[in-house]
């Protein structure tokens, strides 16, 4: 399962997610610089186009497997699972007239897109289609979190066809479908994260023994529905200095508390599921951050210092030795 988020801090967007998974992938940070054409199933080439960033696979060596990703005009898409609830078609849609497989989307439209307004035009368009990428790789049950630096919007492939909701919690988890993740978070109305105070006997003197008792009864299980309440608490109640030092370091602070711990979450594979990897981008500055399960260190990378001109794939290996500050 997995966790994404929209981050605001005054002038400072980050975007990006925990990847939680029973095995590793073995992704890489990868960086599509702007002249690698893109190839799509339909026929369709894009030989220029913005800059991205993510995690990803690159199978075949020349088409992205984004698990999400960032360009450089500021937009961030990151795929979560939606098992049982995430439908593709077979063929384009009426009235539609374009069809990608699920693994182009998030290329697709970080070619196309400098804002959410963009996205969603882009969006109106477009038919998932049931296209596996190889015999190994066959089409994941996804839906999406799309941000641009001020809002985002969640993203669902159901029977209807592609169904967009604005998203002003900024936080998207997996099943069930995103307006019942809603409403249910609204349950959770008067909670809070400031200093607790006395309302259900308010003419009485309770003591107050414990600071945070705002917080109680937010949900603290690793299940999707518990990990979209609380991760929206604590995103839409975090406080940070308006540095991008500060805003990246939140930003991480908030991606682990949703973090899986390994032994928290056995899959019907007996497998234990795990927090993967966590990243994060600045949306101004396409600075690509991002921690893994057993390093725990931030590791960085300044996109725009690279070649951004360039033809093919530009890819980093990601560490999973754990990184320890000695002091001696």
């Amino acid at each position: 399962m997995c966790t994404s988020v929209l981050y605001k801090n005054g002038s400072y967007s980050y975007f990006g997610r925990n990847l939680d998974l029973q095995y590793p992938m073995g992704n890489e940070v990868m960086v599509t610089p702007r002249n690698m054409p893109l190839k799509f199933r339909n026929g369709m080439e894009i030989k220029e186009h913005p800059a991205m960033v993510g995690m990803a696979l690159a199978p075949d060596g020349d088409f992205p497997l984004y698990f999400e990703a960032m360009n450089e005009s500021g937009v961030g898409i990151a795929g979560l699972n939606f098992p049982k609830m995430a439908v593709y078609k077979k063929e384009i849609e009426e009235g539609k007239t374009l069809g990608l497989a699920s693994f182009e989307l998030i290329p697709y439209l970080l070619s196309k897109c400098k804002s959410v307004d963009d996205l969603k035009k882009e969006i109106a368009d477009i038919t998932v289609l049931d296209t596996a990428f190889s015999t190994q790789y066959q089409p994941s049950p996804l839906h999406w979190l799309m941000a641009d630096k001020n809002s985002s919007i969640a993203v669902e492939p159901l029977e209807e066809g592609l169904v967009v909701h604005d998203n002003i919690l900024n936080c998207l988890t997996n099943c069930p479908e995103f307006p019942d993740q809603y409403y249910n978070f609204c349950n959770y109305i008067n909670n809070t994260g400031s200093y607790p105070v006395n309302r259900i006997a308010p003419k009485l003197d309770l003591d107050i023994y414990s600071t945070a008792m705002g917080s109680y009864g937010i949900p603290g299980g690793v299940d999707s529905a518990s990990r979209f309440v609380r991760v929206g608490f604590t995103l839409n109640n975090a406080r940070a200095k308006e540095t991008d030092t500060d805003t990246l370091t939140q930003y991480f602070h908030i991606m682990q508390s949703v973090a899986q711990s390994n032994g928290t979450n056995q899959t019907e594979d007996k497998l234990w599921e795990i927090t993967q990897y966590t990243c994060g981008c600045n949306l101004a500055t396409q600075d690509f951050y991002w921690t893994t399960y057993n390093n725990q260190q931030i590791n960085g990378l300044h996109v725009k210092d690279l070649d951004l001109d360039g033809t093919e794939l530009i890819m980093f290996p990601v560490s999973e030795e754990q990184a320890v500050n000695f002091l001696n």
